[in-house]
């Protein structure tokens, strides 16, 4: 710590400003690089599906596209078997966001198709980290109202995994999420940039 903290109120606050400043620009870029990479994985897993109906592939599948993704990106760690087979179920759970991206391929106009973009990136199922879906995905197997009722509580209590598989463990959804009928899959405009800078469990997993 500087003399100049210790001695200058004036200085001491402008350094406090400064940090905090930095922390939320540090939790926004966080929270867009999980939310670009579950909106990968989010691609890829409609990839597969779109492949294995096509083609009549097996289960082997799966270990081939990880042995030649592997072949190219030898440091990546998300291309195994099992990871794959998650995306495919992340997609397979949410498959209502494919007709938000066939909207924005379709939009020839500039803008028009930037808002779309836009509400695309509201969607809430792409603000928690990738570890909290695989656990999700694993305890609400064909049940999209499940499944998005554990998102939207992990996002509004900023759920640690280990405290999300706490509640999965415990049959939250069956004590309380049955009295609501439905849950949106995109944010309000004016909550979601509240989410994406409160929520602090955003890396990767």
């Amino acid at each position: 710590m500087s003399n100049l903290i210790k001695i200058d109120n004036e200085y001491k606050n402008w350094i406090t400003e400064v940090s905090k400043r930095f922390r939320q620009t540090q939790l926004k870029a966080a929270v867009k690089t999980n939310s670009d990479m579950l909106r990968f994985y989010w691609s890829l897993g409609r990839d597969i599906v779109g492949l294995s109906e096509k083609n009549n592939y097996g289960s082997g599948f799966y270990k081939t596209i990880s042995e030649d993704l592997k072949d190219i990106f030898p440091d990546i760690k998300s291309f195994s078997p099992t990871n794959l087979k998650y995306m495919r179920y992340f997609y397979e759970m949410y498959p209502e966001v494919s007709n938000r991206q066939l909207a924005v391929d379709n939009f020839e106009d500039a803008e028009n198709r930037q808002q779309v973009v836009d509400d695309l990136g509201q969607s809430i199922i792409f603000l928690i980290p990738w570890g909290h879906h695989v656990q999700i995905l694993g305890k609400c197997k064909n049940n999209p109202q499940k499944a998005l009722f554990y998102v939207k509580k992990t996002l509004e209590n900023n759920w640690s995994r280990d405290v999300l598989l706490n509640f999965l463990d415990t049959d939250l959804y069956e004590r309380q999420g049955k009295a609501v009928t439905n849950f949106a899959l995109t944010l309000p405009a004016e909550q979601s940039d509240l989410y994406r800078c409160s929520y602090e469990f955003c890396q990767v997993n």
